[in-house]
């Protein structure tokens, strides 16, 4: 038997080496590296300024550690963990490496372990930043109120947005910091560009430097591709708290996304376009160009997943936007409508790929006249939100028509353009059959004035004429309201606010400086009206000019305040219906249907007839009323008067005058052609007989064209006339028969055909226009609206917009030149990149922009051959 002393030696000693070959056998503890703890998915170069080399886009985030053991055993794996979960897995070493890449951005507790088949050592953690375009990365950015903004809850579910936009942190100092986001559901980031150079984006030219900072944003990209217009203040300009020289994301975007974590439901779509980037909307009627920039878009928005969707600034389908070359009615409608279906098909493939719903939204003109160039019933089937640019009505571009510039009724003061108001263009856009609960009209943070506004009637300064444009806040003619609120309200200045309209203005007639703004009260009116008809919400343009009062009112109008103030009921509108001119024995229909009520109560009707003969009047009382009518041997005028009523007493009226003609004897036609018409051997002229015919019959037309002629439309209106070859001048009498379907009439030209011109120093030069005697002519007097075409001086103009009293002219910005002439150069006309001129028996191109640089003598102009004709 053994002595128990050796016994529990021996156990001691066994349970010494069994405790020293565990601790032996444990990894020693690593410490990771020195190295970078940003990462990215999407990287950004801090330095590029082409979107191309701007961005890189990866399916993951590139992440290399280091590790060194400085003591201990070193194992026989190595692995790395993020968040406990391991990412790569390798040899040990002393001093290792790994990489690995991570898809999901996030930030992330970072170890290396060394392991053995006994257990693993972890180092400490270190946390590391993985970038993606989502924020998930970004602490959320919850920014203070500022100003006057107030909290408010939307209780009423519409939409509150805004725009904010790229420029903002500039002049303005308008970061995304200071916006009042817990107030709004949509962000609008303007804007996003479509790239394009000389002829595809011409308006851009009229901002310094805009075009030139577009062209390099847009460097090795195509066509139609959109881009960023400012990478520094989108991506590489420190912000906020995003300021590190490593920052994956900086600028607006960064802060964006930042504010996207803290307001998940908050909707932040890029608007694409705006006045001076909507050029190449108007050539997307080809397919081709128009996949280019859908299939654009789709990449954009997987790029920049913060985004929730698209915005479309296209100003303006049909015309009438900065460049006045661009518009065409019969055609850009139904671009329009291609735009969103081909958009809505983008989103809903992007939203199967990524399980997100995307949002497809669009800015659009509020006149009656932008509203009937485009289907918007078509269009609203593939859209959320249809923003109605409700301001804008008037401005300083004129100074002899004064008025509100974002009022939401008719005016019934001296305010020009009465047709253009918000009551106006929701009602036009609801009778094409728009749904009411997408459109989100708009509040103008901002107001439009005038100086030296003189020679009004009684206290109506919109009654007046102005010398110019009021001093801006960054540009004459426009205020912000924060400017507007603290320094043109004190002394001497007036207020005024037009019940009617819903307008407000102020008035200095000191100087004669009148501003027309939105204020608390117009927007509450906005609000109320919202409610009342059941849109779809309020934005305001822009965020950067509010000082929260507007953005407040916005929310007090839809309901949102402590206590909800009723709208005051408005009076209804009557419509009667166009003015008709009938021959008897008939019945004519009154359509009163047109009438309506702003609160959408119940109208009832009542139509009474008020001079003129007694005729039989029917359904007197319903929205259609019938009269009919006798035979009668002289023209005679009847009046008939509609009644509206709402369902609280209040009235309008509006009259319609039927006119029932006596019976004609058949009257011939009447057509004159222009004397003569030139045209060069083998080239085309088209001769238009402007005809008319004194009953009102249709028309047929038979032109009588020589032997020898080669001519189409020999039975329309206009025939177009191929030159024969002749070695001299040669004239050709053409005429045209015009007949009622009983009588006739007949008119006749001289068509000279000139040799074609051979080269050399070239013919002479067309300084003349033969349609321009079927045009007719320009008058000091008149007003002309953008579009409207004169002659004058042997040569047919197109206005570009509203004007009065100016003379049309190459020198003229108020005119284009319409007819299809070659004129030379001179020293007052502007040239755009790419056009041609005659001089000095050369033809020269421009090179880019130029004005008063005569050609042979400044290098912005290119010879390219000899002149085309002298």
């Amino acid at each position: 038997m053994l002595s128990p002393k050796p016994a529990l030696l021996a156990m001691m000693v066994g349970t010494l080496l069994a405790s020293s070959a565990a601790y032996a056998a444990a990894p020693g503890k690593p410490a990771i590296g020195w190295g970078p703890t940003k990462f990215a998915i999407v990287e950004v170069s801090q330095s590029a300024t082409a979107y191309n080399e701007l961005v890189k886009v990866k399916d993951g985030a590139d992440v290399t550690v280091t590790w060194n053991l400085w003591n201990g055993d070193i194992g026989q794996s190595a692995k790395v963990l993020l968040d406990g979960k391991e990412v790569w897995s390798g040899p040990s070493s002393a001093a290792g490496t790994a990489t690995f890449k991570v898809h999901k951005g996030g930030r992330y507790q970072m170890q290396v372990a060394l392991c053995n088949g006994d257990g693993c050592t972890l180092s400490d953690a270190k946390e590391i930043v993985v970038a993606d375009t989502d924020g998930s990365h970004l602490a959320p950015l919850k920014p203070a109120l500022q100003e006057n903004n107030k909290p408010y809850v939307n209780k009423s579910g519409k939409v509150v947005g805004t725009y904010y936009v790229e420029w903002g942190v500039y002049d303005r100092n308008f970061s995304v910091d200071k916006l009042p986001a817990q107030n709004l559901t949509h962000i609008l980031y303007g804007f996003t560009p479509i790239c394009g150079g000389d002829g595809l984006n011409d308006s851009l030219k009229e901002i310094a430097g805009s075009f030139q900072a577009l062209q390099r944003a847009c460097a090795g990209r195509k066509d139609f591709q959109v881009a960023i217009h400012d990478p520094w203040a989108a991506l590489q300009k420190g912000q906020g708290s995003l300021v590190a020289w490593d920052e994956p994301y900086k600028g607006n975007f960064g802060n964006l996304m930042a504010l996207k974590q803290a307001y998940p439901d908050l909707k932040i779509l890029p608007s694409v376009g705006g006045w001076t980037l909507s050029d190449p909307f108007f050539f997307m009627h080809d397919k081709a160009k128009r996949d280019v920039f859908v299939a654009s878009v789709k990449e954009f928005l997987q790029t920049w997943k913060f985004f929730d969707g698209v915005d479309i600034d296209y100003e303006f389908p049909g015309g009438d936007g900065a460049n006045p070359n661009l518009g065409d009615k019969t055609k850009d409608g139904e671009t329009y409508v291609l735009i969103m279906k081909d958009l809505r098909a983008m989103l809903d493939e992007l939203q199967a790929e990524t399980g997100r719903t995307y949002q497809l939204t669009s800015a659009i003109g509020a006149g009656y006249d932008k509203i009937e160039d485009v289907d918007y019933k078509a269009a609203q089937q593939y859209m959320d939100h249809l923003f109605v640019m409700s301001y804008d009505y008037n401005g300083a571009w004129s100074n002899t028509s004064l008025g509100h510039q974002a009022n939401l009724y008719q005016a019934t003061n001296g305010s020009a353009n009465k047709r253009y108001n918000t009551d106006a263009a929701v009602q036009q856009l609801l009778a094409q059959g728009v749904d009411s609960g997408k459109l989100v009209i708009g509040a103008a943070a901002y107001g439009r004035g005038w100086k030296g506004v003189s020679g009004y009637q009684g206290n109506d300064p919109f009654t007046g004429t102005a010398t110019g444009k009021i001093k801006g806040t960054w540009e004459d003619g426009v205020l912000d309201y924060r400017h507007i609120v603290n320094s043109h309200m004190g002394a001497g200045w007036e207020y005024n606010y037009d019940e009617t309209a819903e307008a407000a203005t102020l008035f200095k007639p000191s100087t004669g400086e009148l501003i027309t703004y939105d204020d608390e009260r117009s927007v509450k009116a906005k609000g109320q009206y919202v409610l009342a008809n059941k849109l779809g919400g309020l934005f305001s343009w822009e965020i950067d000019a509010d000082n929260g009062d507007i953005l407040n009112a916005m929310h007090e109008g839809l309901g949102h305040g402590e206590g909800v103030t009723p709208p005051a009921n408005k009076p209804p509108v009557a419509n009667a219906g166009s003015d008709v001119a009938v021959t008897g024995p008939t019945e004519v229909t009154l359509n009163g249907s047109a009438s309506h009520d702003p609160e959408n109560g119940t109208l009832t009707y009542s139509w009474k007839q008020v001079s003129g003969p007694q005729a039989v009047l029917l359904d007197a009382t319903q929205a259609k009323a019938r009269v009919v009518l006798d035979a009668v041997s002289a023209d005679i005028n009847l009046v008939f008067e509609l009644t509206v009523t709402d369902d609280h007493q209040l009235t309008a009226r509006d009259q319609v005058v039927v006119t029932n003609k006596a019976p004609q004897p058949n009257l011939p036609p009447v057509v004159t052609l222009p004397a003569s018409v030139k045209v060069e051997a083998g080239k085309q002229v088209s001769i238009t007989a402007k005809a008319s015919d004194p009953n009102g019959d249709e028309l047929i037309y038979q032109w009588q064209v020589p032997a020898g002629i080669t001519a189409t439309g020999q039975s329309s209106a206009t025939l177009v006339v191929t030159g024969p070859a002749v070695d001299v001048e040669t004239g050709y009498d053409l005429s045209v028969t015009v007949s009622d379907g009983a009588l006739d009439a007949n008119a006749a030209t001289r068509l000279t055909v000139t040799p074609v011109n051979e080269g050399g120093e070239g013919g002479s030069c067309n300084t003349t226009d033969p349609e321009a005697a079927n045009v007719p002519a320009w008058q000091a007097s008149k007003v002309y609206n953008g579009g409207d075409k004169v002659s004058h001086n042997q040569l047919v103009w197109r206005a570009k917009y509203w004007t009065q009293g100016n003379e049309p002219s190459r020198a003229a910005d108020q005119w284009a030149l319409a007819s299809q002439v070659e004129l030379g150069w001179s020293a007052t006309v502007a040239y755009n990149g790419g056009d041609l001129t005659n001089h000095n028996g050369r033809q020269w191109k421009a090179k880019w922009w130029t004005q008063g640089n005569e050609p042979g003598k400044h290098d912005v102009w290119l010879d390219i051959g000899a002149a085309s004709c002298n």
